[in-house]
């Protein structure tokens, strides 16, 4: 009997801990579902929230400076951004927030010629995020149409927006898993 209350205990514990976590259901970051709300500050210091991007195609992209992969897909996105209506939003997951944003850009003579937001584990984990780069492609409503847990191209993006503006609002296009 003594063996079997310190098991009870833990487990009480472990489900009140659990009952106390983030209340964001992960499984409901899937294709079809609402994005999540946010709010995340940009580069240059503006407040930028999930609200504001309501009523455009929204192409958000979770990356940082020190995953090759996600240096590769960047003239992908600024190609597409520059050559479609939609909005490309990156998310930053660098530790070290805008000083790593900005000496990569100075390193690599490279410049985003859309929104980047610093982001942090919270807001990862609350999208459901696993690895990068990692993309979530947004209709109007804020429906998620694409995901993707890969590099992404700009072709891919383009077929993700033919869908949607064929399909109108609410469009919901095949995971690109």
């Amino acid at each position: 009997m003594k063996s079997v209350c310190p098991k009870i205990c833990v487990c009480l514990l472990a489900l009140f801990l659990l009952s106390c976590s983030d209340t964001t259901d992960m499984e409901s970051v899937t294709v079809g579902s609402r994005s999540p709300d946010f709010t995340l500050t940009s580069l240059d210091g503006a407040k930028v929230t999930s609200s504001s991007l309501k009523g455009e195609i929204v192409v958000l992209n979770f990356w940082a400076t020190y995953c090759q992969p996600c240096r590769a897909e960047i003239p992908e996105l600024n190609s597409f951004a520059a050559s479609s209506d939609a909005k490309v939003v990156g998310i930053t997951l660098d530790p070290e927030g805008t000083p790593a944003v900005k000496q990569y850009e100075k390193e690599q003579t490279f410049k985003s010629n859309y929104t980047v937001l610093l982001g942090n584990e919270e807001i990862f984990t609350r999208f459901n995020g696993v690895g990068i780069p990692y993309t979530l492609v947004l209709d109007r409503s804020q429906r998620i149409v694409s995901i993707y847990r890969h590099p992404v191209d700009k072709e891919t993006l383009e077929r993700d927006l033919q869908k949607i503006n064929q399909g109108g609002e609410g469009a919901v296009g095949s995971a690109g898993f």
